[in-house]
């Protein structure tokens, strides 16, 4: 066992003392957001993480009443930390705790020279954590998943129509290849977090992907800032110590050790359970997420298969309506997901309004709903006059209508269509 043997001095020690406390008790988010994907991919849904949350919303909402007035509410904020109020108060509750904790360990632990020791562990525990949680991320990219392909509603929505946040995900989703590289960076960083000898490459590289996703979350308001951060600040606090030997290295090209110093147990069988627990609790809490991944690719595959385009070919109601975009009545395109039972109607304007749907095969026909009223759903008969063609019969918005529709193929759309070009010849 290797032991530095330095005075720390007393502004690091009281830093090490804040961050163990602050980076401690946020870690619990990874946990339990951890745990939850696990779980549900396992045994689908085994717990809503909000409920393992909500035990706190009473405390957390004194605190807010009383001390930081940023307006949450329990009754109509969820209580789960994803930018909104309730992460701002758990923060913040972590930040005022972690500093009057820093505190009174200093006052009854002044005199201890270092934390070397306690330092090495809770670094290797902040290694695996952010190592958990980033490979579980990048392979939502590298199967590709968390970003699917969008879906023919969303490709022929005008793009100012759209959400930022929407932009982005079709932006990524459109071409996985690019999604593909940004999860095969992520996976490489968490695995490089892993190992004593290359984990501060792995920060490195970790760091400059999460500067860019927090940028991005950030100025496309992707609701998760706040976890992206927490996961910036984990990866800082494992680089910023080796920040002078760093500037030395690729500044002043100077040779220098990086390796960090060693600390290990003094039995055999407890440095082999540490080495099962550092092995089997990654395996047990990646693996189920992985293989969830792979189905999920497979059903965002056959929902891609099962999306059906209709554009309107005649619209009666009463007489044949005229093409007209100042026509409130009239649709232009249909759009329906089979294996989903969603249907989008794009209106003259080719401005999309969402529905879930049903079908009825004994009586012929589908259901649109977008309210709870029975009574204000509609319900077409349908039928297949030829080929790829599709007629709906029945009542919208009052009146009774006959839709006569021609199914398009998916390549319809031009984005869908256009392949990646190598050479461009002018």
């Amino acid at each position: 066992m290797n032991q530095a043997n330095n005075n720390w001095t007393t502004g690091k020690k009281i830093s090490f003392r804040f961050f163990f406390l602050l980076l401690g008790l946020t870690s619990a988010v990874c946990w339990i957001v951890t745990i939850y994907l696990t779980c549900f991919f396992l045994i689908h849904h085994v717990y809503n993480p909000a409920a393992v949350f909500k035990p706190l919303a009473p405390f957390l909402y004194w605190l807010d009443s009383n001390i930081y007035h940023t307006g949450y509410n329990p009754k109509i904020n969820r209580a789960f930390p994803q930018d909104n109020h309730f992460a701002g108060v758990l923060y913040l509750t972590a930040l005022y705790l972690s500093i009057p904790g820093a505190t009174i360990w200093t006052l009854f632990d002044a005199k201890r020279p270092n934390y070397n020791r306690l330092f090495y562990w809770f670094t290797l525990y902040i290694r695996y954590v952010l190592a958990i949680v980033i490979i579980i991320y990048g392979f939502d990219k590298l199967i590709p998943v968390q970003m699917p392909r969008p879906d023919v509603a969303n490709l022929a929505t005008p793009i100012g129509d759209l959400s930022r946040f929407q932009v982005l995900w079709d932006f990524m989703g459109i071409s996985p290849g690019y999604m593909m590289m940004v999860g095969a960076g992520e996976v490489l960083a968490g695995l490089c977090l892993l190992f004593r000898r290359t984990f501060l490459f792995g920060s490195l590289l970790l760091l400059v992907i999460l500067a860019n996703v927090v940028a991005v979350n950030c100025f496309y308001n992707v609701p998760v800032k706040t976890y992206a951060t927490q996961l910036l600040v984990y990866t800082l606090f494992l680089i910023i110590p080796y920040a002078p030997k760093l500037y030395n290295i690729f500044f002043k090209g100077i040779s220098t050790s990086i390796l960090p110093e060693q600390y290990t147990f003094n039995t055999r069988l407890n440095r082999n359970l540490l080495k099962v627990l550092l092995i089997v609790v990654p395996s047990i809490l990646i693996i189920p997420i992985v293989i969830g991944f792979h189905g999920r690719f497979a059903r965002q595959a056959e929902n891609t298969r099962n999306q059906r385009i209709y554009n309107v070919v005649t619209f009666v109601a009463k007489d044949t309506l005229p093409p007209l975009t100042t026509d409130t009545l009239r649709w232009n395109r249909l759009m329906l997901f089979v294996q989903g039972r969603n249907a989008v109607i794009f209106n003259m304007k080719n401005q999309p309004k969402q529905f879930e749907f049903s079908i009825d095969k004994v009586k012929k026909t589908y259901t649109f709903r977008d309210n709870a009223d029975s009574t204000k759903w509609s319900v077409f008969r349908y039928s297949y006059p030829a080929k790829n063609r599709l007629e709906l019969t029945g009542k919208w918005k009052g009146k009774e209508i006959d839709v006569l529709m021609e199914q398009l193929p998916a390549d319809s759309i031009p984005l869908n269509r256009e392949k990646i070009i190598l050479l461009n010849e002018d």
